[in-house]
């Protein structure tokens, strides 16, 4: 414990294992809602890269947690080069002491860490973060909007969500369905070689490893997805629906997608294919587009960074742009200030959409 915390109401320090579910508890009471206790454990205990790193404000005099925050582990690379990485969230206060300067105090703390300047991290700030942000000097972690793109599926029931008369909704929205089915990369779910196909998978295997490197890698920052991690990260998720998708040449992938099924919509939460290979990418692109179809969605989204490779492939094959609210945040003291630039970064929606 630092020496400038003696004498003070509060402890920060970092949480061991053991007080997770007291963690649990104020994340809970901070959010005003309840998560099941096996979503806790998958994301705090299970994570193949170990377990949460969690920094907690104590009040002393009681020891109960007022302020809680962990970073996930999670893969981020510069390059060739392995980072500390690590995917921010849960930051909470137990209602009765919000806005009182704790977030500071463990900031403070935190940050004293011998090990802070090396660790890269990255969040998904909504507004209440990010307004604190600002107000802490540390707008500069901000990275800004990641860009939106949204495929309709299904053109009646969207309409109506829109607020379209029936009258006009139901031809409009069968006219909407021929239309997109004939849309570039709706056509044939297999490429025309059929040594090339796209099949549903069970598990990741680490034959996949290597189309993840071969496909994903930046000269920046990115986040290589192994599957030991592919499969924690969406097959064994205990509170929503993942299915994955396997585009194999022979036996050998060449590539993947993960969709997220969530009643009427639908998110591409992985893409990885080659960008040398058109035909291969809209095969694949096809397929989780008909997968989310034949789900009953209306729409599959997807967001990411500016930079991403195929945001070329995506407008051919129909997604429509849109002014996303999601946005980034990253910061490593050791790589200022080209980490803080949004365009060397390469983040899909699995980065971020963790519950």
């Amino acid at each position: 414990m630092p020496d400038d915390q003696a004498g003070s109401p509060f402890e920060v320090r970092r949480a061991r294992p053991e007080e997770f579910e007291r963690i649990y508890d104020t994340v809970d009471a901070a959010f005003g809602r309840k998560r099941p206790r096996e979503l806790f454990d998958w994301l705090y205990r299970r994570n193949p890269g170990g377990i949460a790193r969690c920094w907690i404000v104590v009040e002393r005099e009681t020891g109960t947690i007022l302020k809680t925050g962990a970073g996930f582990p999670w893969p981020i690379w510069r390059g060739d080069q392995p980072l500390m990485g690590a995917l921010g969230g849960d930051a909470g206060t137990l209602p009765d002491w919000q806005r009182k300067g704790l977030s500071a105090i463990r900031r403070e703390v935190r940050n004293s860490h011998p090990w802070n300047d090396d660790f890269c991290s990255i969040s998904g700030p909504n507004t209440g973060s990010r307004t604190v942000m600002r107000k802490s000097g540390l707008a500069d972690q901000l990275l800004g909007r990641l860009r939106g793109g949204v495929a309709l599926l299904r053109g009646g029931p969207l309409l109506k969500r829109l607020g379209a008369p029936s009258a006009l909704a139901t031809p409009c929205g069968i006219a909407a369905d021929a239309f997109f089915s004939l849309w570039p990369g709706r056509g044939p779910k297999n490429p025309a070689d059929t040594s090339v196909r796209v099949e549903s998978i069970r598990r990741f295997t680490t034959e996949f490893d290597d189309a993840t490197s071969r496909h994903m890698a930046w000269p920046k920052f990115w986040c290589p997805h192994n599957s030991e991690f592919l499969n924690w990260r969406y097959l064994d998720h205990p509170g929503e629906s993942y299915t994955a998708l396997a585009l194999l040449e022979g036996d050998r992938p060449e590539g993947y997608a993960v969709v997220r099924l969530a009643g009427s919509s639908a998110t591409l939460s992985e893409f990885v294919v080659g960008t040398d290979s058109r035909k291969q990418a809209i095969g694949l692109l096809a397929h989780a587009m008909a997968l989310a179809r034949d789900a009953g969605c209306h729409y599959l989204n997807f967001f990411a960074t500016p930079k991403w490779r195929h945001w070329g492939l995506f407008r051919q094959a129909g997604f429509l742009p849109y002014v996303s609210d999601n946005q980034a945040e990253a910061g490593c003291k050791r790589h200022e200030p080209e980490v803080q630039n949004i365009n060397n970064w390469q983040l899909l929606p699995g980065d971020r959409d963790y519950h």
